[in-house]
């Protein structure tokens, strides 16, 4: 129900990079544009990766929600890979992972999931190929230009908070824990 994504910064002096994972709004005009909105400097998008793993993006560092901070599970730091071709050689084949930023040369750029079916590959099995396409840069891609103006802030996040609410008053709300919207965590 989740558009996922990875954010990732490249060391420019040891082209080794920092991947964290992020449920929500992965779009280009989800996290793309908040990534290009408000940590499109290298000091301000290294502060995303002091967290590890995030339920979504916010303006702020104080307004993202992280799995570690936010939500009192076990931090996912982020994760380390020698260079850009390294992690990239890492995630072929994922096909959850549906955009992957990466800031680099002073901007973010963006690379999105494919797909390439059996048929068009000719191949005599069932299954086709996942790939991710060569990275841009968000301003740059089309449906960034497309929808960004019209981009409602964190409506993955907002739908599963409504749907959250609406088991709540069905099944208690001691049975549904909530992401995002007014109720980030449920303590026991």
């Amino acid at each position: 129900m989740s558009t996922r994504s990875n954010i990732a910064i490249e060391d420019p002096k040891t082209k080794k990079v920092k991947v964290i994972y992020v449920h929500s709004d992965g779009y280009p005009y989800g996290v793309g544009k908040c990534l290009v909105d408000n940590y499109n400097k290298r000091d301000v998008a290294e502060l995303l990766f002091n967290h590890g793993d995030a339920s979504y993006l916010g303006d702020t560092i104080d307004e993202c929600s992280f799995y570690g901070r936010d939500w009192n599970r076990q931090e996912e730091p982020a994760k380390t890979y020698r260079d850009e071709w390294m992690y990239m050689y890492n995630m072929r084949g994922d096909c959850h992972i549906e955009y992957i930023y990466l800031f680099k040369d002073n901007r973010w750029h963006v690379s999105s999931s494919r797909y390439i079916s059996a048929e068009k590959l000719k191949k005599p099995y069932d299954g086709g190929i996942w790939y991710h396409s060569k990275f841009e840069p968000v301003i740059m891609n089309k449906e960034y230009i497309k929808y960004k103006d019209k981009h409602e802030k964190h409506a993955e996040v907002k739908m599963v908070a409504q749907i959250g609410k609406l088991l709540s008053e069905n099944f208690g709300a001691d049975q549904v824990m909530v992401q995002g919207a007014d109720t980030k965590k449920k303590s026991n």
